[in-house]
């Protein structure tokens, strides 16, 4: 295998990698920011483990993120509640 050939198929798993992660990291705002931002927190990790730069970029948007919906998950759960009458 060539080098090139080689570097393109890191470079494709890698950008899957972060997509996956930044996926995670915006859902871990919303649903299950432990689980979500875990994962981000994993694929940001294995991507960067892949040669990648951005990879610390999804490692702390997915911590930062799921501290923002653990802490505001509460306001959001009793807003739900005021408007549905639970």
């Amino acid at each position: 295998m060539n080098r090139a050939d080689t570097r393109e198929k890191i470079s494709r798993g890698t950008g899957i990698l972060v997509a996956i992660g930044i996926i995670s990291a915006i859902m871990s705002l919303f649903v299950y920011p432990f689980i979500f931002g875990f994962i981000g927190v994993i694929m940001g990790i294995l991507s960067t483990k892949n040669g990648s730069r951005t990879g610390l970029f999804v490692i702390v948007a997915s911590i930062i993120l799921m501290g923002i919906g653990l802490i505001f998950s509460g306001a959001i759960m009793n807003n739900a509640r005021h408007y549905l009458g639970i």
